[in-house]
């Protein structure tokens, strides 16, 4: 799922996003089972301090198992999870697998480049710190009537 962390002055990229959800949506696999199923964690986005606070529940992952990628302005989580919980009491034993990979993807402003932004990993939840640009836009502009 796409987010855009700031207002657009295109008249129909919000619609067209839309489009984009509604197709992403019905291209999903309805029909895996629970253990195959695509897994979503949870993410937080907040403007604080002049900057992007993006933070991801990723409980159980390890740091390797969690890639960060930034290509054409859209900032991309993506990592695998595989758990094992195994117990054996007394008369019985329970095994329970769980698998699943995860993508997740933010638009994020122009100007922002990968050596802008920081990463921690701590206690199962990754943050990212997304500078806020300059907007450069906003100058005014003398104009002279002859």
């Amino acid at each position: 799922m796409a987010l855009t962390l700031w207002r657009s002055r295109k008249p129909f990229e919000a619609l067209t996003r839309w489009f984009d959800d509604i197709d992403r949506l019905f291209n999903e696999d309805f029909f895996a089972t629970p253990f195959e199923r695509t897994w979503v964690p949870a993410v937080d986005v907040e403007e604080k301090d002049g900057a992007y606070i993006v933070k991801a529940d990723l409980p159980g992952l390890k740091k390797e198992d969690i890639h960060v990628e930034l290509q054409d302005g859209i900032l991309t989580l993506r990592g695998e999870r595989n758990e094992k919980h195994e117990e054996k009491k007394g008369n019985y034993y329970r095994l329970e697998r769980c698998h699943g990979s995860f993508e997740r993807s933010f638009r994020i402003p122009e100007g922002v480049t990968e050596k802008d932004i920081t990463a921690k990993y701590h206690d199962g939840v990754l943050e990212l710190k997304i500078p806020v640009p300059k907007d450069e836009s906003k100058k005014a502009i003398p104009i002279k009537v002859e």
